[in-house]
């Protein structure tokens, strides 16, 4: 901060004073100073009358409440002195004695945060990996947004929407009948205003129900659709964004944009979301593909061969086994016997 000042001729300078690296802090409880400040008559004219103006006796006394689900640390106690007690016996050494008060590591406590401070993601934390269960809820994703788009326009699909996962949603989204036209637009058979209105509603969601059905109820589910649907076109952005937002939602998978890209049909959209795991081996994608399987003179092995493993399939292991243990020497190993040491003596070697 830049003060006027003058030198010992009186010539005027600027000096700079040093930041301030430090402010006042005080744990107290905190009060309205303003009300003890002394009002004027047209101020206290001017006051609203649900306003209650206190004097700065009351304000002295009065206690505030602080709203929140936080536990916030008690009132400061303070131990009583040693005079005061006459059984008091001082310790010798801090072993064994019970560490009192303080705040260290208060708020690293997860009791003393509230609810409403817990992370709630977008999406699902797991995401779900069987194939038939995802085609639901693609479809389910896929009516949502058609029959947003049909209610509330084209605004709505790239709004915010409720992260509803119940069971109720799920059988209405999927009693909704759909038509595809041969240009790839749909067309929704029944009363799609409720799950519309469940969807865009601002209200806090009382639904906090989070259902996935079972692999057996989600096949029946996919045998009782024709593949029609399939061909629904997601041509248009704000459509494609709105089902891929919430498939996200539903089943916890994030689609990449470089996948997105070259996605035009709801056929395509399945191709990337539904897809086997990779295998852990190289063993398990080759038995995968069968295209080496099935070939005569090309075996599959789920380990790399040893010449133990291939002595063992001409039959000859067992004997050589028996011979080593003739001679007393190790069937595995070196069994302590090493490399002689006149190979590196005759090439200078130490």
């Amino acid at each position: 901060m830049a003060l006027p000042s003058s030198d010992t001729r009186g010539n005027p300078t600027i000096r700079l004073s040093a930041p301030r690296l430090s402010r006042p802090f005080s744990t107290a409880t905190p009060r309205l100073k303003q009300a003890a400040v002394p009002q004027s008559a047209s101020e206290k004219e001017a006051a609203p009358d649900d306003l209650e103006v206190l004097s700065a006796e009351e304000a002295e006394g009065e206690e505030f409440a602080i709203e929140t689900d936080l536990k916030i640390p008690g009132e400061l106690q303070v131990a009583p002195r040693p005079n005061d007690l006459p059984d008091y016996v001082p310790a010798e050494s801090a072993e064994d004695l019970e560490w009192v008060g303080g705040l260290e590591n208060w708020w690293e406590n997860d009791e003393n945060w509230g609810r409403s401070k817990d992370f709630v993601g977008f999406g699902r934390t797991e995401p779900i990996v069987d194939p038939t269960v995802l085609e639901v809820l693609a479809r389910r994703a896929v009516v949502e947004a058609l029959a947003v788009r049909q209610v509330a326009g084209d605004q709505l699909l790239v709004a915010s929407w409720q992260p509803s996962r119940s069971r109720h949603q799920l059988l209405a989204a999927l009693a909704i009948g759909v038509e595809v036209l041969p240009d790839g637009r749909a067309e929704l058979k029944g009363n799609v205003a409720p799950l519309v209105e469940a969807l865009t509603s601002e209200a806090e969601p009382t639904d906090v129900e989070d259902w996935v059905p079972a692999a057996d109820e989600a096949l029946e589910f996919v045998k009782s659709w024709d593949r029609s649907w399939k061909e629904i076109s997601l041509d248009d952005p704000r459509l494609k964004f709105a089902v891929t937002k919430r498939i996200q939602q539903l089943t916890g998978h994030l689609l990449p944009d470089s996948k997105l890209l070259h996605v035009d049909s709801v056929s395509a959209l399945l191709k990337v979301l539904v897809k086997p795991p990779k295998p852990k081996k190289l063993v398990e994608h080759i038995e995968t593909k069968g295209n080496l399987t099935e070939l005569p003179n090309v075996k599959v092995y789920p380990r790399r061969v040893t010449p133990i493993d291939k002595e063992k399939m001409v039959g000859r292991w067992k004997v050589i086994v028996e011979e080593l243990e003739k001679r007393d020497l190790p069937v595995t190993g070196s069994g302590g016997y090493v490399k002689g040491v006149e190979r590196k003596w005759a090439t200078g070697k130490v």
